[in-house]
Parts: C-alpha cells; sequence; structure tokens
C-alpha cells in the first residue's frame, strides 16, 4: 500500500508548501516589477520574444547569454506568479472544505468573512497608497513648483484623480474603464478577481462535489476559452479590451478550477495523487510544465484564435510544476533554510504588495529626475527590498493575516481520516495577490 498523501501545518498551522508557493510567486511578482523598472523604456515589446532570445543565444553556441536570456524571460512573465496564486487560492479553499466535508450552505455564509478578510487589508493598502502619494506629490511641488499641487496631485507617478479615488476606493469593476484597471494602487488590481471567486466559490465547490474533478475543469476550461473566443471575435484580438480578459471571472476562471480540482484529487484520491511524489513522476511533471508554460508564453495576444489557448496553456504549465510540492510529504525539503524564507514571505505575501507599491513610486520618480542606473539599483538593493519585507509582517499583524502560534503541527492526512482539528486552526490562508 503507498503512503497517504500528508500536507504538514508548520507551527502557525499553515500548510508548508503553500506558503512555500506563495512565498515563490511574491518574489516573481516583485522581481518583474524590478525588472520592469530598471529596465524601462528598453523592456521586450512582447514576451515571446524573450524567450525566442535563449534560442537566438543557443544558436550561437553562447551558453552564458542563453542563461541571462532565460533569466531576463523568467523576469519578463513574472506577473504569472498572479494565476499561481489565484490557484492555490481554490486549492487552499476546497482544500479545507473538503476535508473538513464542509457543505455547501456553510461556504454559503462564510463569503461575508471571506469578503471582509481581503477587503479590509485592501483598504488599508489603498489608504497607504493615497497617503504616500500625497506626500510624494507634496515633496516634488515644493521641491520644483512651477504649477499647482493639485497638478502634482493628478498627474504624478500615482495618479489621484477623482475617478481613480472612486473607483478604487469601492472597487468598481475596471472593465467600465481601461485607466481604472490600477486605480490607484496598481498590485491590488487582483483583488477584484479574487472577490467574484469567492462570490462564485460555492457554486463551484457544488458542481465539485456532484461532477468531480474532471467536471469541473472542463467547465471552467470551457468558460474560459469560449469567453476568450467571442472576445477575439468581437474586437480582433485580446489587446483592445484588455482589462476585460484580465479581470473578468470569465476569461480566466480555468485557475481557480484547477486548484479546486487538485485539492479534490489530493483529498479524495491519495493513491492517484502520489505518483507526482514519486521522483520520476515529479521530474516528469516539472519538466512537462515548464514546457507547456513556455509554450504558453511564447503565444501573443495577438496572435487571432490561437491566443485563446495561451492562458489555459501557461495555467497547465504552473498546475503541473506545482503539484509535485503540494503533493509530497514534508521533510527535508520543506525545513531547508530557502524553503523556509519563502514560506515566511508567502504568509506575508498579501502586504509584501501592499507595501510594495508604493515604494516603487520612489524608483519612478528617481527615473523621472535622471537619477543613473547605478543609483536606481543601489536604491533597490539598500531600500525598496529591506523596507517591504520589514514593513510587511508588522502590518500583517496589526491587519490579523498572521496566524497565532500554534504548539502541534496537523496533517492534511489526519484531517481527511477525522481527527479532530484545534478550535480557530486554517488548513490554509485564503489570499491571493498581485503583479
Amino acid at each position: 500500500m503507498k503512503a497517504p498523501i500528508t500536507t504538514s501545518m508548520n507551527a502557525r498551522g499553515r500548510i508548508a508548501s503553500i506558503d512555500i508557493l506563495r512565498g515563490f510567486a511574491i518574489l516573481w511578482v516583485i522581481g518583474y516589477h524590478t525588472w520592469t523598472d530598471l529596465r524601462f523604456p528598453n523592456v521586450y515589446p512582447e514576451q515571446s520574444d524573450a524567450f525566442r532570445e535563449i534560442t537566438r543565444q543557443l544558436g550561437d553556441t553562447d551558453i552564458a547569454g542563453a542563461i541571462g536570456a532565460a533569466f531576463e524571460a523568467l523576469l519578463r512573465v513574472g506577473y504569472l506568479g498572479v494565476p499561481l496564486f489565484m490557484l492555490l487560492s481554490g486549492y487552499s479553499l476546497t482544500l479545507t472544505a473538503l476535508a473538513r466535508g464542509t457543505a455547501t450552505d456553510r461556504e454559503w455564509r462564510a463569503v461575508p468573512r471571506r469578503l471582509r478578510k481581503v477587503m479590509r487589508p485592501y483598504w488599508a493598502g489603498f489608504a497607504i497608497t493615497v497617503s504616500f502619494a500625497l506626500a510624494l506629490a507634496t515633496m516634488q511641488w515644493q521641491r520644483h513648483g512651477g504649477a499647482p499641487l493639485g497638478d502634482y496631485l493628478r498627474y504624478g507617478d500615482i495618479s489621484l484623480k477623482a475617478d481613480q479615488l472612486f473607483a478604487g476606493a469601492f472597487l468598481v469593476p475596471r472593465i467600465f474603464r481601461n485607466e481604472w484597471q490600477f486605480a490607484p494602487s496598481g498590485a491590488l488590481w487582483f483583488v477584484l478577481v479574487v472577490v467574484q471567486y469567492y462570490l462564485l466559490y460555492p457554486l463551484l465547490l457544488r458542481a465539485l462535489q456532484r461532477f468531480g474533478a474532471i467536471a469541473l475543469v472542463g467547465g471552467t476550461l470551457a468558460i474560459t476559452m469560449l469567453s476568450l473566443i467571442a472576445m477575439i471575435g468581437a474586437s480582433g484580438d485580446l489587446l483592445q479590451y484588455r482589462s476585460w480578459v484580465e479581470m473578468g471571472a470569465p476569461f480566466r476562471i480555468v485557475e481557480f478550477g484547477v486548484g479546486m480540482a487538485l485539492a479534490s484529487v489530493f483529498v479524495g484520491h491519495r493513491v492517484i495523487a502520489g505518483v507526482w511524489t514519486r521522483p520520476l513522476g515529479a521530474t516528469a511533471s516539472i519538466a512537462a510544465g515548464a514546457a507547456i508554460f513556455v509554450v504558453g508564453c511564447m503565444i501573443g495576444l495577438d496572435d487571432g484564435y490561437v491566443s485563446a489557448v495561451q492562458w489555459p496553456l501557461v495555467i497547465a504549465g504552473l498546475s503541473l510544476m506545482a503539484m509535485p510540492l503540494l503533493a509530497k510529504q514534508p521533510g527535508a525539503f520543506e525545513a531547508a533554510p530557502p524553503m523556509r524564507a519563502f514560506a515566511w514571505v508567502g504568509v506575508v505575501s498579501y502586504t509584501v504588495l501592499i507595501i510594495n507599491e508604493p515604494l516603487r513610486s520612489i524608483t519612478h520618480t528617481m527615473r523621472a529626475e535622471g537619477a543613473a542606473t547605478a543609483w536606481l539599483t543601489l536604491w533597490v538593493i539598500v531600500g525598496l527590498f529591506p523596507l517591504t519585507f520589514l514593513l510587511a509582517r508588522p502590518l500583517a499583524r496589526v491587519l490579523g493575516l498572521v496566524e497565532r502560534e500554534s504548539a502541534t503541527p496537523v496533517t492534511i492526512g489526519e484531517l481527511v481520516d477525522g481527527a479532530p482539528s484545534p478550535e480557530g486552526r486554517t488548513v490554509a490562508s485564503e489570499k491571493p495577490r498581485r503583479s
């Protein structure tokens, strides 16, 4: 008999593998932001060009150049840490519900609580961003003058126009205006997508329980594909109404559905899931996932109807690469210092974005005022990164995003087998983040 699939909680009652992947995702997103800030305007116009550069370097037998191109290609698509977060959100919500036998009606009752947990930090981030923008605009006005303070507020790096403030404060669906997509805190645009998923989750869970994981993946994939095809048919590509595609659940719901399906497999079919815990299975899954991911990244949003398969391929690749870690039993890998560091970041990933986004405005302002790349890089290394991670955890504690210490680890295997779980413990955090 194969060993059951178990996923341990760490000392704070969280699943280590989920926090490790969330930590990787947020660092990937932050890396993308930093790379684009430092490279601007000399960034690749298309992500497919970044991956094709690898093959060009290999064709010239420039191994060092190919490695550098691969590193830049990964940074170029760092915004894809967001769908990884969404996948993990669907996974963690469903893992909890299935392991504890949660009924669908209870999930409906949980919706207001989940919305409060995601919106409270959102509004805190909104307030921090607006306050920072006010301070930065005032400083710029005092230094340079030449225009009323109001102009610095409306046309600064973070726009404080009335419509931007309205859209941001009330989370107005950004599909009404493309310029509202990042209003005013760019990194928190993902919250609108999370809210949609939370509202849909009880229905999706009911579908999963009634029809199974394969049907759920097939259904959410069909919704995504048909929505993308309809958009291409209406506008000719996926660029003209990009905010619709990036922020509307129908266009991307497959990411959440795949996460839910993975949780169903790991809880209900642990013998099947055990394939991903073996070295050969894990290696094959990661290799296949990486290949599928790269193929998806090389498809452009203006490649006609072919572009409709880009998102499903990216999600398939990410899920295959994540599955071995989600399925494996905890051990030395999770306890290794680098993985513990990833997990530490994963716990505070929401507040990492909240803190990092306004600090990026300093980078943008320095660049606009002609600062040399060396000075920009120095600021990022000794200022932006340290401040981001030093302030993220205190803010997470204030906002109630960090669980209390817990003495006894619990495994998903124990939960599935009916072992009681301590009151107030969570199987996993329910927070995704952005790019």
